[in-house]
């Protein structure tokens, strides 16, 4: 090829070259802003500052282009060329958040200084987010004139992205997240937050009762002495307790009798329903090599009683481990200060919404186990998730009509997607 026929840098029509070396120097600049402030975490002020500024970012954007649609920067910048990098460049981060643990402590000064475990309030990502929101709003300002009904698609796809981009960015601050801690039987109206300050909630919660449904329990074979479970091809040997009989490595393992509720009495285990009662088994193991057996009873123990074990001979020991619990679940009351009291139980992943707030079922004493008094409850208020479903829904909304209509013939340099 020519000199006369090559192409010089940022001459129009842009290609993906301008477009990447766009987003490259705002994610170094972002980075390099974030070291010079010395892994200072930026924080959007909230309510109502966030909205004014949102709604001024959105008035110069708007101005923007109706004063200057046909200058050759602007055309540039509602190009799939200019777009398709920064998709690549925010999706960059959004992995990156994905492999680095977010809102925990910096592992090391590095990640600290480059705000890796919080990436959300960094330079990048705040700049990132800024130029693919220009981006967005461009090139759905373009297909409102002529708006017809083929670019009514187009126009609810990227205006949809557009809402969900734009409203988790300014309703981060806003986003209160809550943890309560409930007794049985115990009224509680404060929950606390991360830094565990108590803040009065406008409602009360009482614990009528917590529940808890356990797994069996697993054996495994420990090392005598190591202590550690006895490892075959490089996995730890686990089995569950549900059935009568099994093998495990060298050992045939009979299920002679299992107590989900029990306590221990002299050398024996037997049925009990006291808080404490732990599940214990009475299993006989014959060694598939020498066919010697033993017998005995063993379990995981708590708070209340001693873990029981049976020792198999000189190298191995046959143990019981705490049951893994299946569901957890609270149910409560919930008095609001101006409605009836609502009772409901949460569950995980069931969590109940009243007043703004989402209540979901976060832990509980883990010490005591099924026996906890105590049901660990977070309460999660965001005012801005209804625009994030608006702009959820106005997406699939877009695809549907995409996919019945067709894409707009007129537009094939200057949409994002």
């Amino acid at each position: 090829m020519s000199n006369q026929n090559k192409r010089e840098i940022w001459q129009h029509p842009w290609s993906y070259r301008e477009g990447t070396i766009i987003t490259s120097a705002l994610v170094v600049l972002g980075f390099a802003l974030q070291t010079i402030g010395g892994g200072t975490l930026l924080h959007i002020a909230g309510f109502p500052w966030n909205l004014i500024s949102g709604v001024v970012f959105i008035g110069l954007l708007v101005l923007s282009f109706l004063f200057l649609k046909t200058h050759t920067i602007l055309k540039e910048l509602g190009s799939v060329k200019t777009a398709l990098p920064a998709i690549l460049g925010f999706t960059f981060l959004v992995l990156l958040m994905g492999l680095v643990k977010q809102d925990v402590e910096p592992g090391n000064a590095l990640a600290k200084l480059l705000g890796l475990n919080h990436l959300v309030k960094t330079w990048s990502f705040i700049l990132i987010n800024i130029y693919l929101l220009i981006l967005l709003g461009i090139v759905t300002l373009k297909r409102l004139t002529p708006f017809n009904l083929k670019n009514t698609g187009f126009f609810l796809n990227h205006f949809g992205l557009f809402l969900v981009l734009f409203s988790t960015a300014l309703g981060n601050s806003d986003v209160k997240r809550l943890s309560m801690n409930c007794y049985e039987n115990k009224e509680e109206s404060r929950a606390t937050d991360s830094t565990g300050k108590l803040i009065k909630m406008p409602f009360t919660v009482k614990l009528l009762n917590f529940n808890i449904d356990e797994f069996r329990p697993k054996i495994a074979i420990a090392d005598n002495k190591t202590g550690r479970i006895v490892l075959e091809k490089g996995k730890e040997l686990f089995e569950l307790l549900d059935r009568d009989s099994f093998n495990i490595s060298q050992y045939h393992i009979q299920l002679e009798q299992f107590l989900e509720y029990s306590a221990k009495v002299d050398s024996n285990y037997l049925t009990s329903m006291e808080p404490g009662s732990v599940p214990s088994a009475k299993i006989k193991v014959t060694n598939l090599g020498d066919r010697s057996e033993v017998s005995g009873w063993i379990c995981s123990g708590n708070y209340a009683n001693q873990p029981e074990v049976l020792r198999l001979n000189d190298n191995h020991t046959l143990v019981m481990l705490p049951a893994e619990p299946r569901k957890f679940s609270s149910k409560v009351n919930i008095q609001t200060q101006s409605g009836p009291t609502v009772t409901t139980t949460i569950e995980v992943n069931k969590p109940f919404h009243i007043d703004g707030w989402t209540i979901y079922q976060l832990g509980y004493d883990t010490e005591m186990g099924r026996w906890s008094e105590l049901s660990v409850l977070e309460l999660v208020r965001d005012p801005w998730l209804p625009v994030v479903y608006l702009g959820i829904f106005m997406m699939m909304a877009g695809a549907v009509f995409l996919f019945i209509f067709g894409k707009p013939k007129n537009g094939g340099t200057d949409h994002v997607a």
